[in-house]
């Protein structure tokens, strides 16, 4: 595991981030997020970074990332060891995911940090790294050796998981149905807060917050804190007239696969039955062998991993995202957008962007209203232009990161008063 050191000058607050990987480079949703957390977190308090990662952790990455947190520990964990405890945790009728992330090692780094110089709050990123929160502000949980006040907790549950395992249960078959179903009640107990004290709760939009009320409780703490998008790097690109739609994501991630797979075998036969010489590119990080299959479709191209994505995007007249499972907010639909590319989502997709259908984005419910959007943004250019200009103005209004995450500063803040006895602030349940 690396420990890095401290930063000087300082302000006296601490706070202890948890984030389940590595936060930089900022390559895929979770950690886009976790980073410009940290990146706001760094300007406002002395941060302690806590994460694990099965990937090997470059010198750039410790780099950038001591610059940012005083204290930071990035524990190497085995795939094999985490899948043996989740394993095991499934057994006991315990949640897979927090045992996916678990490691002592870390676990002992925090309480040390804690007992050296103690934080007064903790701000856990999603679920997986719950335990290690709980050895700070559980009582049944927390090391005797442990004294002083309970710092606040603050659970970013960016998006509500119980959920996303529930709709995959509904199409899986055989052992994983089962498998998925209760890992949706076992993550639902935790996200409600019913096994512990969240001060607050964060998630990343208003729709999400009414999932959670509808299927968890109407939590006192429940706020919405956006994601943003970086509006200089995912800057305005020049038009193309092109016969190229584009999808960007991670491309092992369940979601991500079947929505490639729905694309080719429901939407691209309709379109390159007009243009019959239409692409479709998949670019991003670690295709499955599923996602490699889909080679062999006329028109179809796998880039997998690239440096970077703005190439692909501008090459397209239509970004697509046409994910079946979606929860939150989609970045690669922000950052599509922010580069002044119309997109097509599914309706799962755009759910979470405060964007209007028809103006900023177009949403295709259905495979055929897909394909009649992206044959529309490839044969009419001021038709293309007009949807991209739009998305752009929207992004540029709405999802600029130092807005879209300030008010989880206000969270931290209100919380610690509370603990208190001080004033409260009130939850930012209407943030979007």
């Amino acid at each position: 595991m690396a420990v890095l050191g401290t930063l000087s000058h300082r302000p006296t607050r601490r706070v202890l981030l948890l984030t389940h990987r590595v936060p930089y480079p900022p390559d895929r949703g979770d950690r886009i997020r976790s980073y410009h957390l940290l990146k706001l977190l760094s300007r406002h308090f002395e941060v302690g970074l806590a994460c694990t990662s099965d990937e090997t952790v470059t010198d750039e990455q410790h780099q950038v990332l001591s610059q940012l947190a005083g204290r930071v520990a990035i524990q190497k964990t085995s795939k094999i060891l985490s899948r043996a405890q989740a394993a095991a945790a499934l057994i006991r009728g315990q949640a897979l995911t927090p045992s996916l992330f678990y490691d002592p090692r870390l676990a002992k780094t925090i309480v040390n940090w804690h007992t050296q110089r103690p934080f007064d709050a903790v701000l856990t990123f999603c679920t997986g790294m719950i335990r290690y929160a709980r050895l700070l502000t559980h009582p049944a949980h927390r090391p005797k050796e442990l004294a002083g006040a309970r710092p606040i907790h603050v659970l970013d549950l960016v998006d509500v998981d119980s959920r996303k395992r529930a709709a995959y249960a509904a199409t899986a078959t055989g052992p994983m149905k089962w498998v998925y179903g209760q890992e949706s009640q076992r993550l639902a107990r935790i996200e409600s807060g019913n096994e512990d004290r969240f001060d607050r709760i964060s998630v990343v939009s208003q729709p999400e917050a009414e999932t959670y009320r509808e299927h968890l409780r109407d939590h006192p703490g429940l706020s919405v804190v956006e994601n943003g998008v970086d509006l200089d790097y995912f800057a305005p690109l020049p038009d193309i007239a092109s016969q190229t739609a584009v999808f960007v994501g991670v491309m092992n991630y369940k979601p991500n696969v079947e929505a490639a797979q729905w694309y080719v075998k429901e939407v691209l036969p309709l379109v390159r039955r007009k243009l019959p010489h239409a692409q479709f590119l998949i670019v991003g990080r670690d295709p499955s062998p599923r996602v490699k299959a889909l080679k062999n479709h006329d028109g179809v191209r796998v880039i997998g991993t690239v440096p970077d994505v703005r190439p692909y995007i501008e090459s397209a007249a239509a970004v697509v995202a046409p994910l079946q499972v979606a929860r939150g907010v989609q970045n690669k639909v922000l950052e599509a957008m922010a580069c002044q590319r119309a997109v097509v989502c599914s309706p799962q997709a755009a759910k979470g962007i405060r964007a209007l259908p028809g103006r900023h984005l177009l949403v295709g419910e259905s495979p055929k209203a897909f394909a009649r959007y992206v044959l529309a943004l490839m044969r009419d250019d001021n038709y293309r232009q007009q949807v991209a200009a739009a998305a752009r103005r929207c992004v540029q209004r709405r999802y600029n990161w130092p807005q879209a995450l300030g008010p989880m500063i206000e969270l931290l803040g209100g919380a610690r008063q509370e603990a208190q006895g001080g004033s409260v602030t009130p939850p930012l349940a209407d943030a979007a």
